[in-house]
Formats: structure tokens, sequence, C-alpha cells
């Protein structure tokens, strides 16, 4: 280790570089992947749903694609809050995060919506 002050506050400041991360645009990024997910799981539904009497072949073949979809989802909205809170927090594009947060916020509620009507 050196003694020289700089040197130290030099080595301190490459240990936080994620600080000066674009968390805003990250955060809007991950929002956006979670209404792509949404949708995709629409479009796996629709296309799992079989003729009546066929049986449940459809909908187990569409199965694992479904799973992984809906886990895709479930993480990028995660990332989102969380990178949105970072945006906030560290003031890296604020204005992203924000965007982010009413944009996930809207997904829950159209998701729940169904389920208290």
């Amino acid at each position: 280790m050196s003694q020289d002050p700089w040197a130290a506050l030099e080595a301190r400041r490459q240990r936080r570089h994620w600080r000066q991360w674009p968390w805003g645009w990250a955060a809007l990024l991950l929002s956006f992947g979670a209404w792509v997910c949404t949708f995709m799981l629409t479009v796996l539904v629709m296309a799992s749903v079989g003729m009546p009497g066929d049986g449940s072949h459809a909908m187990q073949a569409t199965a694992p694609y479904l799973y992984i979809t809906l886990a895709l989802g479930g993480t990028a909205l995660l990332g989102s809050v969380i990178a949105s809170v970072l945006a906030l927090r560290l003031r890296r594009q604020a204005g992203g995060g924000v965007s982010a947060l009413v944009l996930d916020a809207l997904l829950l509620a159209v998701l729940l919506a169904p389920a208290l009507l």
C-alpha cells in the first residue's frame, strides 16, 4: 500500500466505480423488458390454448417457455425497482428512474386489476 494520499483516494474511487453507472437508463431498460416479458407471456398463453377435448398437450408443450419468461419478467421487474432506487439515491439520471417506477407501477396495476374485480 502506498503512503501517497492521492493514490489511496484513487484506489478508493476505483472500488466504487459502480456509482458512476447510468442507473436511470438501466432502470428504464429493465422496465421495458418487464413489459416485453408480459407481452410474451400473453402470446404464449394464447398459443397454448387448444381446442376443447384435445387435452393439455399444448399447455404442456409451452410450459417451460412460460416459466422461463415469467422468471425473466420477475427478475427484470425487481432489477428495475432496484436500479430506480439507486438512480434516485445516487442522483444518476433520476428522470429515468422515476419513469421506470411509473412504468412498473402501471404494469402492476394492469396485472393486479383483474384480481381486484
